[in-house]
Parts: C-alpha cells; structure tokens; sequence
C-alpha cells in the first residue's frame, strides 16, 4: 500500500496550493497546463494531490456543519497508546467513506445566457467554446472527462489522454473520442447534430453496438430513428457559429427558432407543432437574423403574427385553419 505523502513536504505544500485553487477558482488555458504538467511529472504528485484534495473537500464539509477544523481547535490531549490501533481502524474507515462521498460529488456545471459565449478549460488541458442560452455539466468530480450537454451547444478541443476517453451526452446521443476538435448540438426537440473538425468521433444512441464512427468533415444526426451521417462542404466549417454563421440543411423550423432565441434575438415563437417540423436549408450570418426570419414567408407556408408582448409567431399561412395560437 502507498505511504501518505507528507503535507508540510514541498510536493505536500504544493499540492495542498493546487488542491486550494482548483476548489476556488477558473483556470485559464496556461494555468491548467501547468497543473497537468506538474501531475504528470511524478506519481507522487498525483497522490499527493489526491490526498490534498480530500481534505480540502472533508475540511469544507465540516464547515458546511458548524463544525470547526482541527487547527482551529484547542488542541486535544495525547491519546494512550492502546487507543491508537482503533483509532486507525476509525481513520481508515473516514478516509474510505470521505472517498466514496468524493467520488460521488456533482461535477461542475456551465451555464450561459442568451447571446453569451463562454471559454472553458478542464484541468486535462481540454478546451470548450460554450454557446449561448447552453448548460454544460461533468458527471462527477473525479470523471471531469465524462460531461452531458443538457441544452445548446458547445465546441470540444480534446486533449488525449491514454485509456482515458472524452465523452458527452446529449440527450439519448452519446459521443466518445479520445483527442479531437467536434461541435455538439442538442436540438429542442432531442435530437442531436455532431460535427467533426479533426480527429475521430464515436456517436452512438443509447446502444453502442450501433455506434457510428466520424471523421473530419462529416456530420451526424441522432434522432428518433437512430444515427445518420452526412458530410460538410469543409471541416472548418464544424461549429460554425463560433464565425457568427449558423447553418441548417433539412433541419426543423422549431430548430431554426429555438437557434436564434438563444442568441437574444427579439423573441421569436411556433405557433403550432406543424409549423414547427417545416424543413429548412438555409446558411446567414447571425447579424442577419432578423432579415432572415423576415424572409421566410416567401420560402415557408408561414406568415408572421405579433405576439402582443414584443415578440413574433410564426404561424400557419393557409387562411383556410383555424387562428393559430398566439395569433389573436
């Protein structure tokens, strides 16, 4: 069995430094290379930190119960010799139950508003472009490499790690790579885009016996009737909207809205499910929004309603149905 590391050593005062910012703050790209760098130099660091860690977080849960840490304390009086085997029986028990708590801490999670973007970089070195109005979370504390896009979008640069995959879940949709640039988008209605820029990407829907394997350039579509790949004009154009571009081909219409509404556009609504599942193809300029929806009456059977707040609804342009709702 490993010896515990030391904490007033050098490698155990650097690591208790490491444990501290990692709880407390954002790291920037440098920053986090640098903390990868020194794990990576020597296995005793990684326990060492690892040790740190789990009494960062022990000493946070006290707190989080009245109760103070030792140091802060009046110190205890020596215990008799014959105590000491139950109380490291007692402390081997803390230190088992303190990991299975640790282990099974929430993970982070990033969130934007509507026309926000956010940069992110995991301690692995990996880097994500959140997009607006999008929630991303890691599973856990100690599976950071392991997230769910519960909403919007994101851009991933993997960094690779061996026998370490990188995964995102989106929805039923889940893609595994191992170091590779991909953009992720979960729709309003489930389903899943994924495209790749470098790299190979794994996409499967909930059953990896039918997982699909993508390349640079090509795109895939998870869905109710399972995963379908296609091809972009050109790999950089995976998470186009990084460039201030979105771009659909064959896409929803409430797929379309949902887009530009989280960008913080004037609000923008489907009046029926129908005119929702209207097919798109279309490619603009986010600065371009607003002509955008302005035109869709001459390539849709849509027309534009006032919502009386302040927004619009796209409605049904066939006079012949029923007022839509909203439409009043």
């Amino acid at each position: 069995m490993n010896e515990a590391v030391d904490p007033d050593s050098p490698i155990g005062r650097t690591a208790r430094a490491w444990a501290l910012a990692v709880a407390g703050e954002d790291f920037p790209p440098e920053r986090s290379r640098l903390f990868g760098a020194w794990l990576d130099a020597d296995p005793l660091h990684r326990r060492a930190y690892e040790e740190a860690e789990g009494v960062v977080l022990m000493l946070g849960d006290l707190r989080s119960l009245g109760v103070a840490p030792a140091a802060a304390r009046p110190a205890a009086r020596r215990p008799s010799p014959w105590r000491v085997p139950a109380l490291a029986a007692a402390g081997g028990l803390l230190a088992a139950c303190l990991a299975l708590v640790v282990f099974a801490l929430p993970g982070p999670a990033y969130d934007t508003r509507p026309g926000e973007t956010r940069q992110i970089a995991l301690n692995d070195g990996s880097q994500i472009t959140l997009a607006p109005a999008s929630r991303l979370r890691a599973a856990s504390r100690w599976r950071p490499r392991a997230l769910s896009l519960e909403r919007g979008e994101a851009f991933f640069v993997v960094a690779h790690q061996d026998g370490h995959p990188f995964t995102v879940q989106a929805g039923d949709a889940l893609v595994r790579v191992v170091g590779t640039r991909f953009n992720v988008h979960h729709g309003a209605d489930r389903d899943v885009r994924v495209e790749v820029e470098q790299g190979v990407v794994q996409v499967s829907d909930g059953d990896e016996d039918r997982a699909v394997t993508l390349r640079a350039g090509q795109t895939a579509l998870a869905d109710a009737r399972g995963v379908s790949v296609g091809a972009l004009a050109r790999p950089d154009l995976a998470g186009g909207w990084r460039q201030g571009r979105l771009a659909y081909e064959d896409a929803p219409l409430a797929e379309v809205v949902a887009d530009l509404n989280r960008y913080g556009r004037s609000p923008l609504a489907i009046g029926s499910a129908s005119t929702g599942r209207l097919k798109v193809t279309a490619a603009f300029d986010i600065a371009q929004a607003d002509r955008f929806v302005a035109e869709l009456p001459r390539v849709l059977p849509v027309r534009l309603v006032p919502d009386g707040q302040g927004g619009r609804v796209l409605v049904a342009a066939d006079p012949k149905r029923a007022p839509e709702p909203h439409a009043r």
